[in-house]
């Protein structure tokens, strides 16, 4: 039997919502659907029944939660271990933008100094919701998110606070001895991420809008490196960038946190465990 019918059920279970489940494992509904079928038909059991639009567990479905559970946790454990006796074990994390490869790098190269056997792999994702999408299919082991994730058996874990400052490309600024916010074009972020509703609030105050908006952090950067004009970003990413961006002085007062997420029933590998604690170390 695929192992991958028995974690469909258990989504479908926890979230008692076959189009949620489905959004989660990144499987169409009907692909959830018709592996619920499969599973019933090995069992030769109802799990669910679907009354109007409501879908309810049956006593059977009920019965299989928690044997379901236990072979998905013992199978985690099983990869991890012979994961670990190949010689060389792999930690695979997913980012939600490339900004926190700077939060990232630190602990990595503290990890490569430790002498720790195996490799890394690190993969940028669209998104918060891609690289959790990618834990709970056991695509990641480890996912650093710049949005606070509450999902039911996700453990989360602040691992670095950032200050968010105005900064602009020194060739739009030049000749400016005290540059003004209100002065240049205002750079935003695509609406529905955290960066987006931070300054939206602080335009809001300020009583101004924005002139751009690009869907991407790096696309945000670079239209700052052109000159576009100005925008808020981690002041993590303004130091690395070179002297080319100029901090204002008008201060923000607004801080973004990075977590790490991983599978509360997950088993982490030692070298996971090991990169999750430096990354810990840092906050």
């Amino acid at each position: 039997m695929d192992i991958q019918l028995l974690k469909t059920f258990s989504f479908v279970a926890r979230l008692g919502n076959i189009t949620q489940a489905a959004e989660l494992l990144n499987f169409t509904q009907p692909t959830v659907s018709a592996q619920i079928r499969t599973l019933e038909e090995h069992f030769g059991v109802q799990l669910f029944e679907r009354l109007g639009k409501k879908l309810y567990i049956t006593e059977a479905g009920k019965y299989l939660i928690d044997p379901a559970e236990k072979m998905l946790a013992l199978y985690d454990e099983t990869a991890a271990q012979l994961s670990s006796l190949s010689g060389v074990p792999v930690t695979r994390i997913g980012i939600s933008t490339n900004y926190i490869n700077q939060v990232l790098s630190p602990a990595l190269l503290k990890w490569q100094a430790s002498g720790a056997p195996g490799k890394i792999s690190v993969a940028v994702c669209l998104n918060s919701k891609a690289v959790l999408q990618g834990i709970n299919n056991n695509q990641f082991d480890l996912g650093l998110v710049h949005d606070p994730i509450t999902e039911k058996y996700i453990e989360t874990v602040p691992i670095h606070v950032e200050e968010l400052v105005w900064c602009g490309h020194r060739k739009l600024l030049q000749g400016a001895a005290c540059p003004r916010i209100c002065d240049y074009p205002i750079i935003n972020f695509r609406q529905g991420c955290t960066f987006r509703r931070l300054c939206d609030e602080l335009l809001q105050t300020l009583g101004l809008t924005s002139t751009f908006e690009y869907s991407d952090f790096d696309a945000v950067k670079n239209a700052v490196f052109e000159g576009l004009g100005i925008a808020v970003l981690p002041r993590i990413v303004v130091e690395n960038a070179g002297p080319e961006l100029v901090v204002f002085d008008a201060a923000t007062n607004l801080t973004n946190t990075v977590y790490a997420i991983t599978r509360q029933d997950k088993v982490l590998s030692s070298n996971a465990q090991t990169l999750l604690k430096l990354l810990q170390e840092q906050i």
